[in-house]
């Protein structure tokens, strides 16, 4: 899980990378408070961390407020990743050929994590993205159909296009994830996550190694030692 990285081609919603490191970000919200509210919109910035929703992070399962960076504010609405890598989820539960359409963590993203992460209030916050799947630039498998999302993985675009460098682009899991044996670099506590994008073949799927470095060559999709980061557009004002 090693192999050599790039970007990939165009997808939905261009825009400029999220400025900001973590020193720069404004304060958290309240975890009772909701992002999506008209006095919490306005501190909703490209760079700063925001807490929407709720899930199990630690190894006692209970629910805690989930923190997110937002990437791009456009208009009245904003992009999300979140800050933590959540939970351990294999791309595709089968070793088989699949695009992000059919495979089973684009299921579970938009249905279990969807209902149990958000209310429905919160859910009415969440815009139905076109997302874009566009064919692996460099190896050439194919991205599949478009889809219609609330939650979704970064593409190797989207990736490349939202983080000033691979530092940025570093991520850890939660203890949850932890404890369901995400794979953790020693040296500086980061894993893996995926990218909804296609692999070198069509039954790999991309994904950001512990360095930060976005790989197109990615790794089986059956492989469930990598985290899930979801991704969402946020409504704001709601």
């Amino acid at each position: 899980m090693t192999e050599a990285m790039a970007g990939e081609a165009a997808e939905h919603t261009a825009g400029d990378k999220a400025r900001g490191n973590a020193k720069d970000l404004v304060p958290d919200m309240a975890a009772e408070e909701s992002a999506c509210s008209p006095e919490n919109s306005m501190r909703v910035k490209a760079g700063a961390y925001v807490k929407f929703g709720t899930c199990p992070q630690n190894h006692e399962n209970t629910k805690a407020p989930i923190e997110w960076l937002v990437l791009e504010v456009k208009g009245d609405e904003a992009l999300l990743v979140s800050r933590y890598g959540l939970v351990c989820k294999s791309y595709h539960e089968e070793r088989s050929d699949i695009t992000w359409e059919d495979c089973d963590l684009r299921k579970w993203l938009n249905d279990d994590f969807l209902k149990a992460a958000f209310t429905k209030d919160e859910q009415n916050c969440i815009r139905l993205s076109e997302v874009v799947n566009a064919d692996n630039p460099e190896f050439g498998a194919r991205g599949g159909n478009n889809t219609r999302d609330r939650v979704f993985c970064l593409s190797l675009t989207e990736a490349e296009r939202y983080f000033r460098n691979d530092a940025e682009r570093q991520c850890r899991p939660t203890k949850l994830a932890r404890s369901q044996d995400a794979w953790e670099d020693v040296r500086n506590g980061c894993c893996f996550w995926w990218l909804r994008s296609p692999g070198s073949l069509q039954n790999r799927a991309a994904l950001v190694d512990t360095a930060g470095v976005p790989g197109p060559s990615g790794s089986f999709v059956r492989n469930d030692n990598i985290v899930t980061r979801p991704a969402l557009w946020l409504i704001l004002n709601q």
